[in-house]
């Protein structure tokens, strides 16, 4: 009966003519918290803050993560834009944020409850920069003694978040702090939760649920206050009474503050039953009238009278109340708190009488989540009342404190509303949150569309709007001065009268309208009535009949532009014209339309219509008679079974019955009408999830509908979950526990009925050994007694019967599912709808095995169906590990608690089972930090830090933060990175230092200092700012823009750098020839020695290249290797180093010999000579210049001398520092005082040249011979050529004989195979002139082969960077590898319209140990996205003229404690995203290829609306709209790629040819990419594109309506394009002449020719017979060769048959 009036008071409420607009966002998350700061919106989830615009709720800032396990506790605002920021992390964590999410300051202290449950209540005192907590007590942690229940803490940066002292004691909390704590006694056990805080000018107060007292026999709600003074202490002044709103049954749930008339504040509660049974009562007290005198009074009652104990005992022990005569005399005084403080009087005072409050509403039945005032004017308030089921009501409550509620509307979302709802005056706006969701109501709209006084005031139901007399509108407050704002309806202009009210839409009526009053009218104005609603505006001119009357016509026709519909509503205006100024305003006028009406029946419905020459209309000029009616000649016959024929029987009135008459449901299924009435159904459409889907049944004489349709209701037999509702139908039966269609009912007797079903049950899984309490819910009591119970045929022993059944499960010998099924005495028999399983559980391993004794750390425990019966407990001996959230149905997961040290059993207890595991746990000594060294870094980071101790082998992970101001940078580190000794209780690990950032206004430059700090396991432990960190300037080469080759000489290279230890040491300094480390001899301050390797390596790449190639360590495969040197995370290219090569390889061992004799021979002749002319010109000749002479350079001197001080080293410019003793400027040291030995003048060689040239390269297409393969066969070869490749050779030369070839050819293409056209080009690629009769494409594809790399290079490079930006865009968002749908994508097929949640992150990848960049990536992205990602970024970054594919890479991912690799890939958010990936090319290639992919969005899930569709496609391409421009433009302009037939084309067929080979190479690009090559994404967005590029120059002329939709304004930018003057840019094509052996062994060269020649060899065996009777006809003399051939090749056939069997 309740639920009846609260609907009914609902409808009554929505109907009102109240509107808003309404917004919502779905965040995905559930919302927690709100927080509006000017035009930015605030949302808390459990592990994200996001700012939206208040106006749109678009995201305006990308969001700020919390740790995974953390929940918002406290979200408030504070000056200059800033925001607290309190979570459960960290033991309870507090922050200051800026509005654009950059921290300003974190705590170091717990502040707040650390589990989502208990509460945390803050209130910020501005003017003192202070904020009060009061926090609930939790038992998570062992830091939480430290937390007091209620505190003072101090907002200043200098003191962030500590208490405020009297006596500035940071270390304690002393009687004189802002801090109050329970007994420790007592803190444990008294919970108080704190719902709501304010203050006033003298006091603090909170509103709490507690005990009563310390025997906590009932829950109540209570008031508490303390003076507001910070010099006094909390407890000096602290005191409680009970606040009660009808009864003590009733405790508090929400809370706030508003004013009365007199500006006092008015304290407002909402309860709710403290049973959790719901209900609603809303009270209100007077803050100082009522709760301030209370608190005097009750401190009267012990101070003044010394009556009775002071209470409050779990503060401080009990003590008796005191009296004092200070007391004795009134106060007068409105602030007590100096009365209060006083070393005679007891503290703190207690109170038992409770404050009662006025009830302003009360409802048994709404269960509320939230209740909020809000005052706008100094007679009335609004009153927001949350629901439960996400309905929200509105109200008033004025002077009188009655509340009318006057609007209600259900949001979308069904899950309680969100306590903190948000208004803002300013525009008249609601911000709510339910659920997910959030949502922003403005009424401000509702005012501005109300055009006159009257309608705003009297009309609406809307308390915010008022008349505004200076611009005559209906305006909110703030809108107008509020002097000339009014809501006093006695002030306007009413319409007394409209005759009539309703008009038709054929022909002009006059409306007489009867006003209470007519304003006076100015010169040259006139009154006009304006019709109107949101879609049209028609006027008229009124005529004044008398003094307070008017009459105006109706617009006609052609201006009334009318939804189609009988009838329509409009607001009719009267205003003074042309000042148009509002007179009065009737809210609803209708206008009907008698023409929509397609029956008799419904046309006489309206008033005004009437049915005449068979159709309906206002003016009718023929008498009218009755209307033709029908109905069911049995009413109880409106269902229908769905999918079977149907039976109708109907009783007509009024006409008579023919052929041309035909029934139909829903106008669209089709049935036929009998002679004798009854309509023909052949199949009844069929119902899904829910019964009682309606249809209506229509009848139809010539296509016009004859009388009122009926309203039946299709079922479905088995949709029936109860035996009395099956039995309502009369073809459905119930048998053995279901309903059951009569059709296919096999029961052979009837069972007894029963409304009886089995509503839920738990656990859904049981382990095999039974004895689980299986807990069965029903619908409704069971009258009868339970017979037999059986899960899957096994047997469950009965405990106790009601609605709820309880039995014991029997053991079962293997695992099985089933139903369950319940027989009772009576023969009733259910079965469940879900399956229930036997499973058997075991444990597998655990996670980490080694732990420490502090506790805290999560255990993961692995095995099979752990998640089974009706608990899971965990134990570690004897102690008990608290089990969290599970989200894997094989894993458990507890926290552990504190145990000594030692050795552990795990055993999990499912219900009475024990389950235990070999595998112990290890517990150490909590770890313990010893030494970290260095403890200097220089800018740039990657300096080597080794971090030792004890007992790091028990950590999980540790992360290690530097912070400075705002900046911070964290690392994580693995267990497995850890290096242990001693059995492992001497540990160490390693790590590189961060960068740091540049400098700015807020970072200066170094050297400085920063904090450095290290967390065990998430915080667990945390050891902060141990030490200080101090960076210093880098290290800088300036290193010559042409770095110089050096001789290899197998002596010692050497670097000079002057003041190399004060920044690094030898492990972090690496020096690299090609790819192989040059070992480090020497590290000083004045540089350092290596020993080059003997060697170049030419089998590994140097950075990405491809391992098949063998120059990539070295220069175009030259025997020149780059020296690198690198320093931290900077690397420096300094030169080259020439290895000889060696010539061994090319001669024989006694040609060599030869050579050296021949050499000696030569040599010794050459000395005699030498001598001969010596001493024959010795006295014309100078003598010698001295070395001394040697003219001085400053180019290099390399020595010979095998010293170490002299050997072989490179010299560079550096940045000496100003410590130095040389001057602060670029300088050169001297390598040599002197060079003694003549040094000879190399030339540099001519690779050297080639590689300063700036060479192009392809960054993600490949252009070698088997990528371009790949056009006409993007598939792999698995043809097993070997067998067949002797006979098919022979084929091919068969296939060159020309007249067999001609005949061959001809009937080829007669045949049209694509596949065999294809194969054809394949194998004569080399010879275009075999390939004129082929299309476009194919005469294309051969001349590709014609060029060289470095020209297709260049061509291709236009195709590269588009494909590169494409790629780019489709990679900056989420992608769902499943579904191969992007949210960038731009064609339909392929695009992801669903909102996918994501944020950004920056990952550092290692690769090879060599190369440290940093990639961004998606939190969405999974682990094969990211590896392409890391691809892209080396082929586009790195030039080294090779490109890399997916198989030559493998990725080391971190570990994670409950997930590995092998078994499953999530997302990259699930793990550490703040550790270094490395990477590493594969030695050798793998054959199984995993598909690492993750489902962003389930198919059943995709949004698929096409509107939605076209808009989202139409923003991706716009984002591109300009490369596509640029790029149809270059197309237009004619490649040079494609020049190659231009004198083969007819001029006017040049440039459609053209685009139609351009779209076809551009359909096909994909396959040129070497990673990603099949990936749907890429290749339907080239299809698009394509499509585009033809739709644009018209090539084509059919094309899908999203092409026409995307690409429209392209093709009206081309429009003026010149076809006629198109030109294909000429370009130096380079075509070699091949030989025909040349031809031959290219052609054969590969297992695709011999699968292509046996493709077409089976063509020729099926049409042999015309192609050897064209070569008779006209080519006789070959036919014995070719004879011959063909029997050689059908010979070595059948061999190969015979040797493959």
């Amino acid at each position: 009966m309740f639920s009846i009036f609260v609907l009914l008071t609902y409808s009554l409420l929505v109907s009102s003519t109240l509107t808003f607009d309404i917004l919502e966002r779905d965040l995905g998350d559930a919302i927690g918290k709100l927080l509006l700061i000017n035009d930015n919106l605030y949302l808390g989830t459990s592990h994200s803050l996001s700012r939206l615009s208040s106006l749109t709720l678009n995201r305006t800032l990308n969001a700020f993560e919390f740790d995974a396990n953390s929940h918002l506790k406290v979200l408030l605002s504070l000056p200059n834009e800033r925001i607290l920021l309190c979570g459960t992390s960290d033991q309870g964590f507090c922050q200051i944020l800026d509005k654009n999410f950059q921290i300003i300051i974190n705590s170091s202290l717990p502040i707040v409850a650390n589990d989502p449950v208990n509460s945390t209540m803050a209130l910020i005192i501005p003017e003192k920069n202070l904020v009060y907590f009061g926090v609930t007590y939790t038992n998570e942690g062992i830091q939480r003694w430290q937390i007091p229940n209620i505190s003072g803490r101090s907002l200043n940066t200098s003191r962030f978040m500590k208490i405020v002292s009297i006596n500035d004691n940071d270390d304690m909390i002393s009687r004189d702090d802002l801090a109050l704590r329970f007994m420790s006694r007592q803190q444990t056990t008294f919970i108080v939760q704190y719902v709501y805080s304010f203050y006033t000018k003298n006091y603090i107060y909170f509103l709490t649920n507690q005990p009563n007292d310390l025997e906590q026999k009932t829950l109540l709600t209570k008031i508490v206050r303390f003076c507001r003074d910070s010099t006094y202490s909390i407890i000096r002044t602290y005191t409680e009474l009970p606040l009660v709103c009808v009864n003590s049954d009733w405790i508090l749930k929400t809370a706030d503050i508003s004013y009365d008339k007199n500006n006092k504040q008015i304290l407002i509660g909402h309860f709710t039953r403290k049973d959790g049974t719901g209900g609603t009562n809303i009270c209100s007290w007077n803050i100082e009238n009522e709760i301030d005198q209370a608190f005097e009074d009750n401190y009267r009652t012990c101070y003044s009278m010394g009556i009775g104990q002071r209470g409050l005992a779990f503060i401080k022990p009990n003590e008796p109340c005191r009296k004092d005569e200070t007391w004795s005399v009134p106060l007068n005084d409105e602030n007590i708190c100096p009365w209060i403080i006083s070393d005679r009087l007891p503290y703190p005072v207690g109170g038992a009488t409770p404050v009662l409050g006025r009830i302003l509403y009360e409802s048994l039945i709404e269960s509320s989540s939230v209740v909020k005032i809000y005052s706008f004017d100094s007679s009335t308030m609004l009153v927001f009342q949350g629901l439960t089921n996400g309905t929200f009501k509105l109200g008033s409550l004025d002077v009188g404190r009655n509340l009318d509620w006057f609007y209600s509307y259900q949001l979308s979302s069904t899950t309680p509303i969100l306590s903190d709802v948000i208004y803002d005056k300013k525009s008249a706006t609601f911000f709510l949150a339910s659920g997910s969701k959030i949502y922003r109501l403005s009424f401000s709209s509702d005012c501005t569309s109300r055009l006159s006084c009257d309608e705003c005031l009297s009309s609406s139901n809307n308390p915010l709007c008022g008349w505004c007399t200076i611009n005559e509108r209906c305006t909110l407050i703030n809108n107008c001065p509020s002097n000339s704002w009014q809501q006093d309806s006695q002030q306007c202009t009413h319409i007394v009268n409209v005759q009539p009210l309703k008009a038709s839409v054929d022909y002009i009526q006059w409306i007489n309208l009867t006003l209470s009053k007519l304003p006076q009218l100015e010169h040259n104005e006139i009154y006009q009535c304006i019709f109107g609603n949101k879609i049209m505006s028609a006027y008229t001119q009124a005529i004044k009949l008398d003094h307070n009357r008017l009459s105006c016509p109706t617009p006609s026709n052609q201006n009334l532009q009318l939804y189609t519909g009988s009838s329509s509503k409009v607001r009719l205006s009267v205003v003074k014209w042309p000042s148009n100024t509002s007179v009065a305003t009737v809210p609803e006028f209708t206008f009907y339309n008698c023409s929509s009406y397609l029956s008799c029946a419904s046309c006489r419905s309206q008033i005004g219509c009437q049915w005449c020459s068979q159709r309906c209309s206002s003016m009718c000029t023929e008498s009218s008679g009755q209307c033709p009616t029908f109905k069911l000649v049995d009413p109880a016959n409106i269902f229908l079974e769905a999918g079977q024929p149907a039976t109708i029987p109907l009783k007509f009135d009024s006409f008579q019955l023919d052929n041309s008459i035909e029934c139909r449901l829903n106008g669209t299924i089709h049935g036929f009408l009998t002679s004798d009435g009854v309509c023909q159904i052949t199949k009844v459409p069929d119902v899904t999830l829910e019964n009682n889907g309606k249809v209506y049944l229509n009848l139809y004489q010539n296509d016009v509908l004859i009388g009122m349709p009926i309203e039946m209701f299709i079922y479905r037999c088995d949709l029936y979950d109860s035996c009395d509702r099956c039995n309502t139908r009369s073809r459905c039966s119930w048998c053995q526990g279901e309903c059951s269609s009569q059709s296919t009912n096999k029961c052979l007797t009837n069972e007894q009925c029963t409304s009886l079903y089995i509503k839920d049950f738990s656990p859904k899984v049981i382990p095999l050994h039974g004895q689980t309490i299986l807990r069965i819910e029903l619908n409704e009591d069971a009258k009868d007694a339970v017979q037999e119970i059986s899960l899957a045929d096994i047997p469950c022993l009965l405990i106790n019967s009601s609605n709820v059944i309880q039995c014991q499960a029997q053991p079962s010998n293997s695992t099985r599912k089933g139903r369950i099924s319940i027989r009772f005495s009576n023969a009733i028999y259910i079965l469940s709808k879900e399956i229930i399983e036997y499973r058997q559980p075991a444990i597998v391993s655990i996670n980490p095995s080694i732990a420490y004794q502090f506790g805290g750390q999560i255990l993961h425990i692995n095995g099979q169906n752990l998640i089974s019966g009706n608990e899971q407990n965990i134990l570690i001996g004897n102690y008990h590990c608290k089990k969290i959230q599970q989200t894997l149905r094989n894993t458990l997961s507890c926290r552990l608690p504190s145990i000594p040290s030692g050795l552990y059993n795990i055993t999990v207890k499912i219900d009475d089972q024990m389950i235990s595991t070999e595998q112990q746990l290890k517990i150490t000594p909590n770890p313990i930090v010893q030494d970290i060294d260095p403890t200097i870094s220089f800018a740039s980071g990657g300096r080597l830090i080794t971090v030792r101790g004890m007992y790091f082998k028990s950590i999980q992970i540790i992360t290690v933060k530097f912070s400075y101001k705002k900046w911070n940078a964290k690392l994580k580190i693995n267990s497995n990175d850890l290096v242990s000794s001693d059995g492992g209780l001497v540990s160490s690990f390693n790590f590189r230092t961060p960068g740091i950032p540049s400098a700015s206004e807020e970072f200066p430059l170094p050297p400085l200092d920063v904090n450095f700090s290290l967390d065990f396991d998430d915080s667990i432990i945390s050891l902060p700012n141990i030490i200080q960190f101090r960076y210093i300037p880098d290290v800088l080469l300036n290193v010559s823009s042409t770095p110089q080759t050096l001789p290899y000489t197998g002596e010692e290279l050497k670097l000079q750098v002057e003041n190399l230890t004060e920044a690094a040491s030898m492990s972090d300094i690496q020096l690299f020839i090609g790819c192989s480390e040059c070992k480090l001899k020497t590290f000083t301050s004045k540089g350092i020695t290596c020993q080059p390797p003997t060697k170049l390596a030419i089998n590994t790449a140097i950075v990405l290249n491809s391992p098949q190639q063998p120059d990539d360590c070295t220069l175009f495969n030259s025997s020149i290797g780059p020296i690198r040197f690198r320093i931290g995370y900077r690397e420096y290219l300094i030169g080259y180093l020439s290895y000889s090569r060696s010539f061994t390889s090319k001669y024989s061992f006694l040609t060599i010999i030869a050579l050296i004799c021949s050499s000696c021979l030569v040599t010794i002749a050459l000395l005699i000579l030498g001598l001969y002319l010596f001493y024959k010109f010795r006295k014309t000749k100078s003598p010698p210049s001295s070395l001394t002479n040697i003219e001085r350079n400053d180019k290099q001197c390399w020595s010979t001398d095998t010293s170490a001080s002299t050997g072989p080293y490179y010299q560079v410019y550096e940045q000496i520092s100003c410590l130095s003793s040389h001057e602060n400027t670029l300088t050169r040291g001297t390598l040599l005082s002197s060079c003694p030995y003549h040094q000879e003048k190399r030339l540099t060689p001519p690779i050297m040249e080639q590689l300063q040239m700036s060479l192009s390269f392809l960054t993600t297409l490949s252009v070698d011979d088997e990528q371009l393969k790949k056009l006409l066969f993007p598939a792999e070869n698995t043809f097993p050529s070997r067998h067949y490749r002797p006979s098919m050779e022979l084929f091919y030369d068969l296939l060159h004989m020309a007249p067999f070839s001609q005949a061959f050819l001809d009937k080829l293409l007669e045949n049209d195979s694509f596949d065999l056209l294809e194969a054809y080009v394949y194998l004569f690629r080399y010879m275009p002139a075999n390939l004129h009769s082929f299309n476009n494409f194919f005469q294309f594809f051969s001349t590709l082969f014609f060029q060289n790399k470095k020209d297709l290079i260049n061509k291709f490079h236009f195709f590269d960077d588009f494909l590169r930006i494409l790629i780019d865009l489709i990679d900056s968002s989420p992608s769902d590898e499943i579904l191969h749908r992007s949210s960038r994508s731009i064609c339909p097929s392929t695009l992801l319209i669903n909102n996918i949640q994501h944020c950004s992150y920056q990952l550092t990848i290692d690769y090879e140990n060599f190369l440290r960049f940093h990639l961004s990536v998606l939190d969405c992205d999974t682990i094969n996205q990211v590896k392409q990602k890391i691809i892209r970024y080396l082929n586009s970054h790195e030039n080294t003229y090779r490109l890399i594919d997916c198989d030559q890479l493998d990725l080391l991912l971190p570990t994670l404690n409950h997930c590995t690799c092998m078994s499953q890939v999530p997302m990259i958010k699930d793990y550490l995203i703040n550790s270094i990936i490395y990477c590493q090319k594969r030695s050798s290639m793998k054959s199984a290829k995993t598909s690492y992919a993750y489902h962003l969005c389930p198919e059943s899930q995709m949004i698929m609306e096409r509107k939605l569709i076209e808009e989202k496609l139409l923003e991706n391409k716009n984002r591109l709209q300009q490369i596509f421009i640029y790029f149809y433009q270059q197309i237009a302009n004619g490649l040079d790629l494609f020049d190659i037939w231009t004198n083969d084309f007819q001029r006017d067929l040049l440039f459609p040819q053209y685009i139609r080979l351009v779209s076809e190479l551009i359909r096909r690009l994909n396959r040129l990419i070497l990673c990603r090559s099949t990936c749907p994404i890429i290749e339907s967005c080239l299809n698009v594109i394509a499509d585009g590029l033809e739709f644009i120059f018209e090539t084509k002329t059919e094309f899908s309506s999203e092409i026409e939709l995307l690409f429209t304004d392209e093709k009206k930018h081309f429009a003026s394009f010149d076809r006629s003057s198109f030109h294909i840019r000429s370009s130096n094509q380079y075509n070699p002449k091949f030989s025909s052996n040349d031809i031959r062994s290219l052609t054969l060269n590969d297992d695709r020719a011999i699968e292509c020649l046996f493709k077409l060899y089976e063509f020729y065996e099926s049409n042999s017979e015309p192609i050897n009777q064209h070569i008779g006809e006209n080519h006789v003399s070959v036919l014995l060769p070719v004879h011959h051939l063909l029997v050689r090749i059908r010979q070595l056939l059948q061999s190969d048959s015979q040797t493959l069997i």
